[in-house]
């Protein structure tokens, strides 16, 4: 039976409930007035969340010498600048704490693509002009769709790409929606921005038949990044070739792409090691 909007919503906050705190904290420091204390206690409502942040606060990723155990000091440490991509991570972090038994996919792979196709994101979205941030969080959530049906699958088990090329055909034959409509019902109901929600719903397609979608192009070329890698996800291996088309409706060269790439390798490193 095909999954409803109300059963997803209840997955998603069940399985996913980081995404929300993460969405709440976007629309907080669009504030200009907004208070250090707010975030804090914004955050202090999830104790996994709280926990995450605290452990990537001590991380190499900012260079402390003293560890803490205090949020306000985790908070006060990283600034407002950065609070927003630690939040991220963390939410991601807390998502990725399970193997997909429905993907055959480890937990670490997930974590890990994630990661590098949030940093490639963020950058061929900076040398596009284009909002980086909005970049940024559709390449960190653009696969919670897959955690909530794995979390409702009841033993079926994606047969892999020699079988079904496109896991995005088997799921909606399985499931009746796509993982990717999955995250774009939740990213809605978590009120992320339709710009954000629009580019997750079309970076397999970012050309097709919507018309062409410019965030969508971003998502898709990080993707390729990501996947190039070495950290492509099951049945996406033919979704991001990289074409003159993609690249003119994203506003970056191929020169740009390739600079991107090596520079979000480089911060993807940081960002594990910030986690090991």
């Amino acid at each position: 039976m095909p999954l409803t909007r109300e059963s997803i919503v209840t997955l998603g906050n069940k399985l996913a409930p980081a995404a929300a705190t993460f969405s709440r904290l976007r629309l907080l420091l669009l504030d200009p007035d907004v208070e250090l204390q707010e975030i804090v206690s914004l955050i202090r409502l999830d104790s996994a969340l709280t926990f995450h942040v605290v452990r990537l606060s001590n991380s190499v990723l900012f260079g402390v010498r003293e560890k803490t155990e205090s949020l306000d000091v985790a908070v006060g440490r990283v600034g407002l600048s950065e609070i927003f991509r630690l939040v991220g991570l963390a939410a991601v972090q807390q998502i990725c704490q399970r193997d997909l038994i429905t993907y055959a996919l480890p937990a670490s792979r997930l974590w890990e693509n994630s990661v590098a196709t949030a940093a490639a994101a963020d950058l061929i979205a900076q040398r596009a002009g284009a909002d980086a941030g909005l970049a940024y969080t559709a390449g960190l959530l653009r696969t919670i769709g897959r955690v909530i049906l794995d979390g409702a699958a009841f033993g079926k088990v994606y047969p892999g790409p020699a079988e079904w090329p496109s896991v995005a055909e088997w799921e909606k034959k399985t499931f009746g929606i796509t993982s990717a409509e999955v995250t774009t019902i939740l990213l809605s109901h978590w009120r992320f921005p339709a710009e954000l929600v629009e580019a997750v719903s079309q970076h397999y397609e970012p050309l097709g038949a919507e018309g062409p979608n410019m965030s969508a192009g971003v998502l898709n070329l990080a993707c390729g990044v990501a996947a190039r890698f070495g950290l492509e996800l099951p049945g996406e291996e033919g979704d991001w070739e990289c074409t003159p088309a993609k690249l003119t409706l994203a506003g970056i060269t191929e020169d740009d792409l390739k600079e991107c790439s090596d520079r979000a390798r480089a911060h993807y490193v940081l960002l594990c090691a910030s986690v090991a």
